[in-house]
């Protein structure tokens, strides 16, 4: 077992912590990465998402003073406060209930499933 500097049943009390985002899918942002991608289409409102590509939709912008070592956001909200350096995104579920189409709202919902420590080459995770 992994010895960890820090409280883990503590963490662990983020299990099951949902957070909730709504954004608007705007066709411009679908129609740069359409772009970026080299993908000659026309990107109008009501056209429909290609899979996948919700995830320009849904990242948290913030300030550089805000942002921890690892680049990301300091943790907080749905995120266990982990004193470590990185952290490590273990995996997911993506369940869409209709497809997404530019120029509507969508929400996505996440939750923490499990807090758990792991080590990797770099050291604790």
């Amino acid at each position: 077992m992994t010895k960890t500097p820090f409280d883990l049943p503590l963490l662990q009390q983020w299990v099951g912590k949902t957070e909730q985002a709504t954004r608007r899918i705007d066709a411009n942002q679908a129609a740069a990465l359409a772009a970026t991608l080299d993908r000659a289409q026309v990107v109008a409102d009501g056209m429909q998402l290609p899979p996948l590509w919700h995830w320009i939709f849904f990242w948290d912008a913030a300030p550089h003073a805000a942002l921890g070592i690892d680049a990301h956001p300091r943790r907080g909200g749905s995120l266990p406060p982990v004193p470590l350096p990185r952290r490590m995104w273990a995996g997911g579920r993506l369940q869409f209930h209709a497809p997404l189409l530019t120029g509507s709202d969508a929400t996505r919902t996440s939750r923490v499933e499990s807090v758990s420590a792991k080590e990797g080459k770099s050291g604790l995770l």
